[in-house]
């Protein structure tokens, strides 16, 4: 299985929603480095995906591949860490939504963001999947209205299991 990484692009952002935003996240890191999962990010350089998958990885963590936009000439990639894993290539910004989630099979959210809300919108259309959002890493739910097609599972990080 491959499991999204999904979050801000900056980790600080989440300071204010919980102090405990590292420990928390290295926590869930060592859980899906040790299941034997790969992990799917788009790996800005300081955000959250990042981060997990950096530490992902220094917990045994097999496998990371990350989404770059290799032939984008509109915003290049050039704030994007391209030493991380296994580059998939999709073509532009515009199509990175989509290609992280035909290449997942669960998206695990650790806080939201602009592009966090379209990854998750975009997991209705494209190899629709389950979202998992980290109660204690988000300010709050997402409007009801706006996930009834959507397979969301709001759970804490004590009991988040693959």
């Amino acid at each position: 299985m491959k499991i999204g990484i999904i979050g801000p692009t900056k980790l600080s952002s989440l300071e204010g929603v919980n102090k405990d935003t590292v420990k928390i996240i290295k926590g869930l890191s060592k859980l899906v480095a040790r299941s034997g999962n790969g992990v799917v990010v788009t790996p800005d350089k300081g955000s959250v995906a990042e981060f997990f998958a950096k530490e992902y990885l220094n917990n045994g963590g097999k496998k990371v591949y990350s989404i770059i936009p290799l032939k984008d000439k509109e915003f290049g990639y050039s704030w994007l860490n391209l030493d991380l894993g296994e580059k998939i290539d999709c073509n532009s910004w515009r199509n990175q939504p989509e290609k992280l989630n035909e290449e997942t099979d669960l998206l695990l959210c650790l806080g939201y963001a602009e592009g966090v809300l379209i990854e998750i919108a975009y997991s209705k259309w494209f190899k629709p999947k389950p979202v998992k959002i980290i109660k204690e890493l988000v300010s709050g739910q997402l409007p009801k209205e706006s996930i009834k097609k959507i397979n969301v599972e709001y759970i804490s990080y004590k009991k988040f299991r693959i």
